[in-house]
């Protein structure tokens, strides 16, 4: 029996500490690896050791899997069988230009990746829940890869005997990220897809836990999430503003986004470079001219200030904004919506009428003027602005003015939409960009994220899913699949925003709200390299309390199986836990690049499965064949097979590869550039029904009329949860001006990404923690107040939960924020039956999602994760 009551590190049985580290090199003849900086004083003996002093017998290519957007292919050396070092990508040059192939070098976290082969959190058998206990407590008891499989068919016949196919549930997960055979996301592209369509379907997502607003809602404005200027264009920049987005971060090695970071102040020094977060981010102190700190949340005041003051000045192109908006001015704005053409399938449903009955003006330019329906509300001046957002209203204009003295790039990471009114963060924000021309030209932006651009490859990245035998017609959105395990009768389209799927895979909602709705409770989960349901979802008591839930007719989760090499919070709510291999176990092939670089690689497995390991392909076959689908699902092939299938399907699309696929499989990693220009987001039809940018949106009104906000037991009548026809501010769930609460929890939380940490991948290994300690971002002066030191433990509390761990004081952050980095791993004082699921229970992990709410935004019905209010205490 494997039990662990106090805490979440896990160590397999069987292997002492000491033992465990000589068997990796950790200790004797493997301290010289690289991976660390030398120290100051061994420079010198390090550059003159030759990098050949290291023995190995093999060298074989790999790649980074994780969810940084990058993809970096890695060299793993190999002796006796045991992985000795981890090098970077050396084919190719430094040059990072047009027409150059460049070195796609991993990052510190890609190069500690033997501390995750050979990691104490290594899952060495298949683990079965012990009898009696709850999940979390983390008392397993070995059992036979026979039993394993056995137990999972035969639950699985159990449930759909009972529920049908819409019992079962693929959770979104990215932590075997790239792969093709062996991917972990998109869950619809899993070999566990293939699996459950090829046995009659299960219940699908949509969106994700990065966009889950931006996805949404800004094409209610414009018709598109994503467009954006290739980031190599950004050259061609006067300016650039960077709202949220801090790629010195979360995309710091082989995407394109380095090129921010390393080319743009070599290439384009005069660019001004500004940053609006609400923390001096890396990229801020590694290329900005300006930080402008702001209240988390609060983007779309910002964005009504500057506006105004581009509108009562005259500095907007009012034809320009006549012919290709809809929505901001008042003379013609009831007429526009009115008069706008629908389309038979719209993004968000509910326009077969084509028309509106609005009697009062709710316009934009009413809205920042305070008249129309805003009767009241006051002007949307600088100053109005300044008053929320924290930013003086002087820098507002002075803002406002490098739109219209361009071309002005706009970026917006993801951070600004993950709040509880991100939606309009989102549209706001690519609005400002919009109206003063900055779209469809060099050197400009629409507002989304980076374009990275790239040369692609053409061979499959996936195995065929059969999406077409999916019985289940219905998806729940990424974050409320919870829901569907407490009282799924609830779930429909006005609700908790379920929605139909078409033969297609489009998804839309009905026509009269309240139509579509789940047919049964999510019965089975499937948890493949993932720790979302212990780590970037929220609440993790509350989560712990729903998945502890009786297996009743209703209500009540039977089966959770983990597929993962590690012992992650995730894995312990598990009632299986299978032992999956790294990417270094098995054959895979990948490809990425970005700018004017693209590569594919054949990943060759370097060392022969830990312990009892097994690739996710080899146990979604032994399950297939319990359920009598074997041979549809492997079709006869092999991993080894189906890699070698997505190679052929690259050189029957004419790609240009290197020979057989054997001669490919030798080569290991193969590039090809190209010199282009790089693209500019020109659209040619603005996607939204009227087919022009949607200041105001018929859509988002449409719902505003006909959704039920009280989902989950809300209650929108205080006027924290909106849905608007305008991206305009409000008074937020647990936002800026949200008193009621700040009352008790005068902070504002929010989490931000570390370079330690890639989401929680990372989160095991001690070298990288050693370098960038969990801490709690602390202005000085509010640490002053709460006589808290730079290094002292706090804790930190919601109405959720607490955490505690260590205080990093710092003028960094704008003072009333606090920011913890996200992905820690959860890491409570007990794991007792008595005390699962309590608030009052203290994570030590520093794990931001026991404070943060489930509280689904208005429109997507996604991850406001971001809009926390809280407490700090010195511990």
């Amino acid at each position: 029996m494997v039990q662990k009551a106090t805490g979440s590190t896990f160590r397999s049985p069987g292997i002492s500490r000491r033992s465990f580290l000589a068997w990796t090199g950790l200790v004797g003849a493997g301290v010289a690896l690289t991976g660390c900086a030398p120290h100051v004083e061994d420079e010198k003996a390090a550059k003159e050791t030759p990098e050949t002093t290291f023995e190995y017998d093999t060298v074989t290519w790999s790649g980074c899997h994780v969810n940084c957007g990058s993809r970096c292919p890695l060299k793993m050396y190999v002796k006796d069988g045991t992985v000795v070092r981890v090098g970077n990508d050396n084919e190719g040059t430094d040059d990072f230009e047009p027409g150059g192939i460049y070195q796609m070098r991993s990052c510190v976290r890609g190069r500690t990746n033997r501390q995750r082969i050979y990691n104490e959190t290594r899952i060495e058998k298949p683990l079965k829940r012990a009898e009696g206990t709850l999940r979390g407590e983390g008392v397993y008891d070995e059992i036979s890869w026979e039993e394993a499989i056995q137990t999972i068919a035969d639950t699985m016949k159990e449930i759909k005997e009972e529920y049908g196919n819409d019992a079962f549930y693929i959770q979104y997960g990215t932590g075997q990220l790239g792969g093709s055979v062996a991917k972990s996301w998109h869950p619809d592209q899993t070999a566990f897809a293939r699996l459950m369509n090829l046995w009659g379907g299960y219940l699908r997502h949509y969106c994700d836990y990065s966009t889950g607003q931006i996805n949404w809602e800004l094409p209610l404005f414009n018709g598109d999430a994503y467009s954006n200027n290739e980031v190599t264009d950004l050259v061609n920049s006067k300016n650039i503003v960077l709202f949220g987005n801090n790629p010195a971060n979360t995309r710091m090695s082989g995407s394109a986004m380095q090129y921010l970071i390393t080319q743009v102040r070599l290439q384009n020094p005069e660019a001004k470079i500004v940053v609006v977060d609400p923390h001096l981010s890396d990229t801020a102190v590694g290329v900005a001219n300006q930080w402008v700190p702001i209240h988390p949340g609060t983007d779309m005041a910002l964005v009504a200030g500057m506006i105004h003051y581009l509108h009562t000045s005259g500095k907007l192109d009012e034809a320009f904004i006549r012919d290709k908006f809809v929505g901001f001015y008042s003379d013609t704005f009831i007429e526009d919506v009115k008069q706008a053409e629908p389309k038979d399938t719209t993004f968000m449903g509910f326009d077969k009428d084509g028309a509106l009955e609005i009697n009062e003006d709710l316009s934009y330019e009413a809205y920042l003027m305070g008249t129309g329906a805003y009767e009241g509300t006051g002007e949307k001046t600088p100053e109005w602005a300044a008053a929320i957002t924290g930013v003086s209203a002087d820098t507002i204009r002075e803002l406002a003015d490098l739109f219209v003295d361009g071309p002005t790039a706009t970026i917006q990471g993801w951070g600004p939409q993950r709040h509880s009114n991100g939606g309009n963060n989102a549209r706001a924000i690519a609005m400002i960009a919009t109206l003063t021309g900055n779209v469809g030209i060099s050197g400009g932006g629409t507002g989304a994220r980076e374009g990275v651009g790239g040369v692609p490859y053409k061979v499959a990245t996936a195995l065929p899913n059969f999406a077409e035998k999916n019985g289940v017609d219905v998806c729940v959105s990424f974050f409320d699949w919870y829901q569907a395990i407490e009282d799924y009768q609830s779930m429909n389209d006005a609700t908790w925003g379920v929605r139909h799927i078409d033969e297609t895979g489009a998804t839309s909602y009905a026509e009269v709200p309240g139509e579509i709705t789940l047919k049964a409770p999510i019965k089975f989960i499937w948890n493949y390299a993932s720790n979302v349901m212990m780590g970037q979802h929220a609440d993790i008591n509350e989560c712990l309390r729903i998945y502890n839930l009786p297996d009743e007719k209703d209500s009540g989760v039977r089966m959770i199986v983990t597929v993962d090499c590690y012992m992650t919070p995730t894995a312990m709510i598990s009632d299986i836990i299978l032992p999956g291999t790294t990417a270094f176990e098995e054959d895979d092939i990948i490809t990425g690049g970005s700018a004017w670089t693209g590569f594919v690689c054949c990943e060759t497995a370097a060392i022969e499965p830990l312990f009892e390991a097994k690739p996710v392909y080899e146990i979604c076959t032994l399950i297939a064949d319990k359920l009598g689908i074997k041979d549809e699902f492997t079709e006869g092939k092999s991993q080894l097979d189906w890699v070698k299938w997505c190679y052929e399907q690259g050189v029957e699309a004419g790609e240009d590869l290197p020979g057989t696929f054997e001669e490919f499989r030798e080569q290991g990693l193969f590039k090809k550039t190209d010199n282009h220009t790089p693209a500019i987001a020109k659209p040619e039809k603005i996607g939204t029904p009227s087919g022009k940018y949607e200041v105001f949106s018929k859509q988002a009104y449409n719902i505003s009329q006909q959704w039920d906000l009280t989902c989950g037991g809300y209650v929108p009548d205080d006027g924290r949860d909106q849905i608007t026809g305008l991206p305009i501010y409000y008074n937020n769930v647990e936002g800026f001006g949200d008193e009621a609460t700040k009352a008790e929890y005068p902070f504002q939380l929010i989490g931000h990404h570390t370079k330690t940490r890639t989401h929680s991948s990372y989160g095991n290994v001690e070298w990288l923690k050693s370098v960038a300690p969990q801490q709690c971002w602390i202005n000085d002066q509010d640490a002053a107040e709460l006589g808290v030191e730079n290094g002292d433990d706090v804790i930190v509390s919601t109405e959720r939960g607490r955490t505690q761990l260590s205080a990093k004081v710092t003028p960094r952050i704008m003072p009333g924020v606090v920011s913890i980095p996200q992905g820690a791993w959860y890491d409570p004082e007990t794991r007792d039956a008595e005390t699962i699921g309590s608030k009052d229970v203290l994570d030590k992990g520093g794990c931001i999602s026991v404070l943060t709410s489930m509280r689904p935004t208005p429109i997507s019905k996604g991850n406001g994760v971001h809009s926390n209010l809280c407490k700090i205490e010195k511990a």
